[in-house]
């Protein structure tokens, strides 16, 4: 026998009359827009919205460095100006506390010291440094041109992965 099926409510309107699609590419234009207008200023990196206003998130920005290619690919804004952003983001974090190559948790966004995420914490933090990886490597494969600033770009970001030993983070 078959299970009883109940007659479910019909949810109701979201989006003020918008289709789906145009309330999906809405949603992923904010979200875009989160990382992007509320970046930090010198750094260019995430803020951390529940600490001081100078803190940044290493994982966070990795989420908004994705963001970034896809508000590119979608035309929200121009390649030069992602381009301009990330190499500003890249350069920050060349200079900024690294733990055996890993980003802290959090770093001060204006300074690119570590702010430590708890009281036992005295180092990288390898989860968040994948989060801000993977966004670097994506805009690594998406930012092919061949002019000065994506070229440095790529290059940046190639020295800045290969610079974290992922193997000393893994068990012996």
């Amino acid at each position: 026998p078959s299970a009883p099926t109940a007659s479910l409510p019909t949810p109701p309107a979201v989006g003020g009359g918008l289709s789906d699609k145009e309330l999906l590419d809405r949603v992923q234009e904010a979200a875009f827009r989160y990382f992007w207008d509320g970046a930090h200023p010198a750094s260019g990196m995430a803020l951390e919205r529940s600490s001081a206003p100078d803190t940044v998130s290493s994982g966070g920005t990795g989420f908004g460095v994705a963001a970034t290619v896809v508000a590119t690919e979608r035309g929200w804004i121009t390649r030069a100006a992602a381009v301009e952003r990330l190499n500003q983001l890249t350069t920050f974090l060349e200079k900024a506390d690294r733990f055996h190559g890993a980003w802290p948790h959090w770093l001060h966004g204006a300074t690119g010291k570590a702010i430590a995420f708890g009281t036992n914490d005295d180092g990288g933090d390898l989860v968040e440094t994948s989060y801000l990886v993977y966004g670097l490597l994506m805009a690594e494969s998406y930012f092919t041109g061949n002019n000065p600033a994506e070229t440095a770009l790529r290059q940046r970001i190639g020295r800045l992965w290969a610079g974290v030993e992922w193997d000393w983070y893994a068990p012996s």
